[in-house]
């Protein structure tokens, strides 16, 4: 299965005047790819995502799935930076939110497909703890798991990691790469974050400032697990350096203008 972005633009009307957001966007995401996207803030990476889940409509373009292995009806899930937990649902209700919602499996099978991913997610023990009762990174994880619980044609990632503490930003990150080989499911992640694109991604997507254009692409070649080795340290640090040359102007640029998309 992959998923296309084809030529996707978007533009938002603010009373008379028009704001381009995205311009003839071009993205194949292939089967089990990690694509992040990067950008200087406003350049529409959060406006591409929720096209992508269906929550915004292009004003050009489309995005759809293709391939043998497709479902009839593609299942997309979005992991936000808040984690939009239910504060009355403890932890397996808020997961089973997500089936609910879905639709996507008898209930009668609703408890050993929530507890595999309570598992996998590092939170057996916490099934009936509630929101209030958890850390920002136990919360996430929760979010995380109700997103794979629908075992999604497509997952997207909005910076969910950016409201967390710096230790605990990287500890998720270690989660994700870990969490990421066991399921190897197509991911879209938006982040600011260079450093954590580097380290998650297949392929490091640049957009441009507002209107956002397709930049550059960056393949990355060194297996996940083996990006923080010394002997990769040299290499982590070229690709580091070209996408901050990238867009550092870009960014520079952007910090005084009104952030009218994120």
């Amino acid at each position: 299965m992959e998923v296309i972005i084809d030529q996707v633009s978007k533009s938002f009307r603010n009373g008379k005047k028009v704001l381009p957001v995205l311009e003839d966007i071009n993205i194949t995401l292939h089967k089990e790819e990690f694509v992040a996207l990067v950008g200087p803030s406003g350049c529409g990476k959060s406006t591409l995502l929720n096209i992508c889940a269906g929550l915004l409509s292009p004003d050009a373009g489309s995005v759809y799935f293709t391939g043998e292995d497709l479902k009839s009806e593609p299942r997309v899930s979005i992991v936000f930076q808040e984690t939009g937990l239910m504060p009355w649902r403890n932890v397996y209700d808020n997961i089973a939110f997500g089936l609910d919602a879905g639709h996507v499996l008898p209930k009668k099978e609703w408890k050993e497909r929530i507890d595999h991913y309570i598992s996998l997610v590092g939170l057996s023990g916490f099934e009936k703890s509630y929101p209030h009762q958890l850390s920002g990174g136990m919360r996430q994880r929760v979010g995380i798991a109700r997103a794979l619980a629908i075992n999604p044609d497509l997952l997207l990632m909005d910076e969910p990691f950016s409201a967390l503490d710096a230790q605990t930003r990287i500890i998720m990150q270690q989660e994700l790469v870990d969490l990421w080989e066991k399921t190897r499911l197509t991911t879209l992640y938006v982040t600011h974050n260079i450093q954590e694109a580097v380290m998650l991604a297949d392929r490091v997507v640049l957009l441009s400032r507002r209107p956002g254009k397709v930049r550059n692409i960056l393949s990355i070649t060194i297996p996940r697990g083996d990006r923080e080795k010394p002997e990769h340290a040299e290499e982590i640090d070229r690709l580091t350096r070209t996408i901050w040359e990238h867009i550092s102007k870009d960014a520079l640029e952007a910090m005084t203008e009104v952030n009218g998309d994120e």
